[in-house]
């Protein structure tokens, strides 16, 4: 009898998933909203923008725009998933500035790690 019950309690406690983190002010966290704050920040800077895919250029690389300018964005095709976008729809991307290591060849783009389309 006392096997079972305690088989149940193992499988029960290794099932349920918990999540621990901080949350709360950091003095590290910069979030960029705009593509004209994104444009200027620094590499590896986490940008969270609101806009329109308006074009793609090559490979995974696609002209975003919001109210505030246009910027190049990279999207690898996992990022999309099941969610098909089109120019009239306003998506939600975040993900990090690159292409500013190289002084002498710069490819200011944004990494897209996740795309959230909201209309």
């Amino acid at each position: 009898m006392k096997v079972p019950v305690l088989a149940a309690s193992i499988l029960f406690l290794m099932s349920s998933t918990s999540y621990a983190g901080f949350i709360g002010p950091s003095d590290t966290l910069q979030v960029n909203r705009t593509v004209q704050d994104s444009v200027k920040a620094e590499e590896m800077t986490t940008c969270v923008l609101e806009g329109n895919i308006v074009r793609h250029t090559e490979k995974n690389r696609y002209i975003f725009q919001d109210k505030s300018g246009t910027m190049t964005i990279d999207i690898p095709p996992h990022v999309f998933g099941q969610v098909d976008v089109t120019p009239q729809d306003t998506v939600r991307i975040t993900g990090e500035i690159g292409g500013k290591k190289k002084a002498d060849k710069m490819d200011t783009h944004l990494r897209v790690r996740y795309i959230e389309k909201i209309s």
